[in-house]
Parts: C-alpha cells; structure tokens; sequence
C-alpha cells in the first residue's frame, strides 16, 4: 500500500504490477530521492528495487519537489494522471510524463542520448542510482500503423536505421557465454521443456537496442515511421541484460507475431538499412544462431511475462516453443553432413603437410594427388550443402 494520486493506492491492482511472480513487498534500507519511498518487490527469482510516489502525482506541488532532474522539465500543471503498463502516465498541456516504480538501468535516458531522428525518446527525467524513475517526453500527434507491406518496410528500415546510429556508439565483441546465461535463466524461471543454445558468429555483435521493439510502437507522423515506447521499466528489471544485445534481438521481438509473408517484407526492408556484417549470411546462419536462437528467447521472455501478470499465453508462443525439439533434431541430423565436411577438409590438408614436412615421406604419385584434391573438393561442397540446410532466417 503506499500514498498516490492523492489517496491509498493497492498496487496489487495496479496494471504494471507482476502480481503472480510477486512473493513479497519490504521497504528497503536505502534514502530515495525526494517524493518516494524505497521498497524492495521480491519476485519469485530476484528482489527488486522499486521506487514509489509519495504524494499526488496530479499536483503541481509534488513535481516542484523532484530535484537533480536531467533535460528538459515540465512546467504547468498536470491534467491527468492514469495507470499504465509501466507505472503511470502524467498529462500537462505539453507533455506526458512517466512514472516508473521500477527500472533496469536507465535505458530510457540512453535512447534519448542518442538523439535517433527514428525515436520518439524522452527530452527529460529523473533517475536515481542510474535508473530511470520518471521520463518527460513531448506529445506526439501519431497515427498507429496499419500492417501492409508498405509500412512493413518503412518501419524495418526505420529499424535498421536505427540499428546504424547505434553501431556508431556502442559495438561488442560475441558474448555467446553471456547470451546462453540468459536462456539459462528463461527457461527454469517459464518452466519451459526446452534447452538450446547457440555459438553465434564473429559477425553477430552486441550494441544498443530497442529492448522493447513492437510495432504496437511503431506510429505513422507526417508520413514517416516513428518508434515509440522509449522506456526499459519493469518489463527489462524483470529479467536484466547483463551484456549488450545484437540488433537480430529487436528483429525477432518484432516478427515472432508475424506470419511468414510478414516477415520476409519486414526483415528485407531492415536488411536495407542496417549494418552489411549484422545480417551478413554468418550473422543468419542458423546452425549458429541466426535470427532464430533470438526469437526463442523472445518467445521465452513472453511466456514470462505472460505468467508473471497471470496472463492467457498467446498461441504463437505455445506453438513455437512446442516446436523447439523438432528444429532441433533436424539441426542434428545435418550435423552428420557437417562431420562429413571437417573430414574431408582437414584429412587432405594433414597428408599435405606430411608430405611437405615429414623427412622420409614418400614422393606423392599423381593418384595420390588427385585423390586427395577430390577429397578437399568433397569437403567444400558438403560444406556449402550443410550451410544451405540451416533454417531459413525469413
């Protein structure tokens, strides 16, 4: 229970509280900044900070005592004050602000810093202890998009742009270790019969992403796409990125909805605008990870959350993750072909280098030779053939 908009709120009825993952609520040991009180929501795999208004978010008198606010602050007083998925949404006459009870690491401020013409990202806010806990941003006046193969390639290509600007901040090396860790942690907290796990290539780098790319986002503003929903928040505290994402993260949030005539049309249109090398045909491959070992973690970050707020779980979740162990097995069985392939290419290359190194080897007849050219030659059609049985990216 705490003092909000004016009078006692139950946050249990609030609609960006977890309500099923939720063990516990405890006031923590810890100074909040002005206008909250410190707590600690225990999920049932974590304990996180949580930060809530102590006051009535309609009056003018409680913003005027935030300090150590970041960009630009509201001025007036606000119109209206309403619950939403992350915490709750202020209207003044300008702006909207969003009060977040609770927060990864300040991923709303980091898009801001960006200054992504592709993003409608807050111009103000306050943290504390590098969480984002309210965010100012204008009004926008936006129409939603329509699902054609039209706005479809718009909104991949304001993805893809996106995905440029950031590459020109923040690119990471393969942090394989780091991403399996987290499939380690989806699928006992979902409770999901599924394991897998991916090597990923040198050309599947980390960088910044949307972290909560939808096309529910995603809103038509004089005829050119603008990606909303700016904010980490709860969704991100729940299950926290501990190493910078590939951009393939945001392109399978957004299709894992999308029949496949969807899909091709919005990942064509983000291949025309992204980095070569992030959907170079190493980046892709399946059998290293590609777009698909993303949206498996996709589809496990829904069940989460599905489960976390004692939801229905939408039927393409159920599915894709039903389907795991199939795709998995057919992985498998080509692997022999892969087997096949590292015979064919290392055997030849160890009896030319025994042949060239080793003091009494004998002098290679020409058989010999071609044998083991067609040998290598074998090799490298098996490989390009295993390459080609990889699941197809779109």
């Amino acid at each position: 229970m705490d003092v909000t908009l004016g009078g006692v709120v139950d946050i249990e009825s609030q609609p960006w509280y977890p309500r099923v993952a939720v063990n516990s609520v405890t006031d923590a040991i810890m100074t909040p900044p002005t206008g909250f009180t410190s707590h600690l929501l225990h999920v049932r795999w974590d304990s996180l900070p949580m930060l809530l208004p102590e006051g009535d978010l309609s009056s003018s008198e409680w913003w005027g005592t935030l300090s150590s606010t970041w960009g630009k602050w509201i001025e007036g007083k606000p119109v209206s004050v309403s619950p939403s998925s992350v915490g709750w949404v202020v209207e003044f006459e300008n702006h909207e602000a969003h009060v977040l009870p609770l927060d990864e690491d300040g991923h709303g401020r980091r898009l801001s810093n960006l200054n992504c013409k592709e993003l409608h990202t807050a111009i103000g806010g306050l943290q504390f202890e590098g969480r984002d806990v309210v965010l100012v941003f204008d009004k926008l006046e936006s129409n939603p998009l329509s699902m054609n193969d039209q706005n479809l390639t718009l909104a991949g290509q304001a993805l893809g742009r996106f995905h440029t600007i950031c590459g020109r901040h923040l690119v990471t090396p393969n942090d394989e270790r780091t991403w399996n860790q987290r499939l380690d942690q989806l699928e006992p907290r979902t409770r999901s019969a599924t394991k897998w796990r991916a090597p990923h290539s040198a050309d599947t780098q980390g960088t910044i992403t949307h972290r909560n790319f939808g096309f529910e986002h995603c809103h038509m503003v004089n005829e050119k796409i603008i990606i909303k929903g700016c904010i980490g928040g709860i969704y991100n505290a729940l299950i926290p990125e501990t190493s910078p994402s590939p951009a393939l993260r945001d392109v399978a949030s957004a299709v894992i909805d999308l029949p496949a005539d969807q899909k091709r049309v919005f990942c064509e249109g983000w291949v025309s605008t992204a980095p070569n090398h992030w959907h170079s045909h190493k980046a892709l491959d399946g059998h290293r990870g590609g777009l698909l070992i993303w949206e498996y973690e996709q589809h496990l970050e829904q069940r989460l959350f599905h489960q976390s707020w004692g939801r229905e779980e939408p039927p393409n979740v159920t599915h894709f993750l039903s389907e795991v162990s199939t795709v998995q097995n057919s992985m498998y069985r080509v692997r022999t072909i892969s087997a096949g392939a590292l015979v064919c290419t290392f055997v030849p290359l160890a009896v030319i280098l025994y042949w060239i190194f080793y003091p009494d080897s004998p002098i290679p007849s020409g058989s010999s030779i071609a044998g083991i050219g067609a040998m290598g030659i074998c090799g490298w059609i098996l490989n390009k053939f295993y390459r080609r049985l990889a699941p197809k990216p779109w």
